[in-house]
């Protein structure tokens, strides 16, 4: 049977007496794209940036496309990973933003063409004709020489979503891509999504509120409540019928806000 490409072993993660993280454990098969749900202050993000090392976890291991995330094994036993091991997973995944996080100061180009330079040291006219061939992909090459200021906000996350494939991960991590947009603006961010669903292999991990598309777009989503999973299943399965008495009045609330499932 094939591996898990994410396996999350009893994980926990506090910060100060507020336990975010509780005893959590699931895993992510290759190639699986997985919508994180459930009301603020549940632990979706907290995930996506201890899978990014941003965050360090209290207990527990997590595995990434067979290596230990946080750990080393040396002489038989398990020991904290050192920063060479830290930057070796990191290059296995990548991550798009809430707020883009681009550099205010460089173009689009510089802005897709910069990490592979530095952390893999990739030529430059490499760089950039692999940046100009991502930005062709997301329909941003018209703006490579734009400054950050100049775009609009889905412009930008779209080439958030560009800088984070130079790096050629093998996951992808989308936290509320769209929460920072305005409403016209989503969709041309979710239709990458889409695309980046559907051309490539790319195991993807969403934490969302916009539920219509996590139904359409994810093989498995989880609902989460207070650090925990409450409930998982396909999507037709939870937001259609869900079991659990959290996940149903947490929808409850999303439909009655407006929202389509």
């Amino acid at each position: 049977m094939t591996e898990p490409i994410i396996h999350i072993d009893h994980v926990t993660k506090s910060y100060g007496s507020f336990t975010v993280l509780k005893d959590l454990c699931f895993s992510v098969m290759p190639g699986e794209k997985l919508a994180l749900i459930g009301p603020s202050g549940s632990g979706k993000t907290t995930i996506l940036r201890t899978l990014m090392t941003l965050e360090r976890i209290d207990s527990g291991v997590i595995r990434v496309d067979g290596d230990y995330l946080f750990h080393m094994e040396r002489n038989g036993r398990l020991v904290p990973a050192d920063e060479a091991h830290l930057h070796r997973m990191r290059a296995k995944i990548g991550m798009v933003f809430q707020l883009f996080n681009l550099f205010p100061h460089k173009t689009v180009l510089e802005n897709v063409t910069l990490a592979p330079m530095l952390t893999k040291g990739v030529r430059k006219a490499d760089a950039q004709r692999r940046a100009m061939e991502l930005l062709e992909m997301v329909g941003m090459a018209g703006k490579a020489n734009s400054m950050p200021a100049a775009l609009s906000g889905g412009q930008k996350q779209r080439v958030a979503i560009a800088r984070a494939l130079a790096l050629q991960p093998r996951i992808m991590l989308f936290d509320e891509v769209t929460s920072a947009l305005d409403p016209e603006l989503v969709e041309e961010v979710l239709n990458v999504m889409r695309m980046l669903g559907t051309q490539t292999d790319m195991t993807m991990l969403l934490v969302t509120h916009e539920m219509s598309f996590a139904h359409d777009f994810a093989d498995r989503v989880l609902f989460f409540d207070r650090g925990r999973i409450v409930e998982e299943g396909p999507p037709g399965d939870i937001f259609t019928n869900p079991r659990n008495e959290r996940t149903q009045t947490f929808l409850k609330k999303i439909i009655a806000a407006g929202q389509r499932i």
